[in-house]
């Protein structure tokens, strides 16, 4: 859900030289990530933190990855929840989010909303287009980038990453999210993501809004 094959270069804005962030997914590459999910609707807010790996099971000829997310441990709210199955999620080249295994919807509609481009422009902003889904049901997305610079993280400099993503659906309060990734320069991995969601499945119509932080641990 989270990985995407990575082939970029980053332009300075003010110098020119650029920056290489480049990462090819291999089967057996594997990252643990801090996952926690805020759901605000009205005064009432809900907590979900997990504890997550995601593996390339396999790379494909055209360069189609499947992850596979495992669940190491999660929390809803102040208590620990039971076993949750794994994940698994196709992703394309470009990073659009292809399908997901256990055919949710819902969850399609989420993966997609946050996803990691794999071709990142030179001369400013860019694109990701992601067509509409008949299994699941979604609509067409589209998610706008902006690189704003790097930043250190720890011992490690990133690229900061800025995206609006938007499904393309007639209803007045479409499924939208606004957040920044990092990516490690010099291996394309994701280091941290944060972003808002609105217009959440089953909930248009209403205020609730999700606050989705992802953190890669060390190692």
């Amino acid at each position: 859900m989270l990985a995407s094959t990575l082939a970029t270069t980053l332009w300075m804005p003010s110098a020119q030289d650029t920056i290489e962030v480049r990462r090819v997914l291999r089967q057996g590459d594997t990252q643990t990530f801090v996952v926690r999910i805020e759901l605000e609707r009205g005064e009432a807010v809900s907590s979900v933190e997990s504890r997550v790996q995601e593996t390339v099971e396999q790379v494909d000829s055209n360069g189609r990855a499947t992850i596979r997310t495992r669940y190491l441990s999660v929390r809803i709210g102040g208590s620990t929840a039971g076993n949750r199955p794994d994940d698994r999620t196709l992703v394309g080249p470009d990073g659009a989010i292809l399908s997901i295994f256990s055919n949710d919807a819902e969850a399609f509609r989420l993966a997609r909303a946050i996803a990691i481009t794999g071709v990142l422009s030179a001369s400013g902003p860019w694109s990701l287009e992601q067509p509409a889904s008949s299994q699941p049901l979604a609509p067409p997305a589209r998610t706008q980038y902006t690189f704003e610079g790097t930043e250190a993280l720890g011992s490690r400099t990133a690229a900061r990453i800025r995206f609006e993503f938007r499904e393309q659906a007639p209803q007045s309060d479409p499924l939208q999210a606004l957040g920044r990734y990092w990516l490690e320069v010099g291996s394309g991995r994701l280091l941290r993501l944060e972003a808002e969601l609105t217009g959440l499945p089953g909930m248009q119509g209403t205020d609730a809004k999700a606050r989705v932080s992802v953190r890669a641990e060390e190692g």
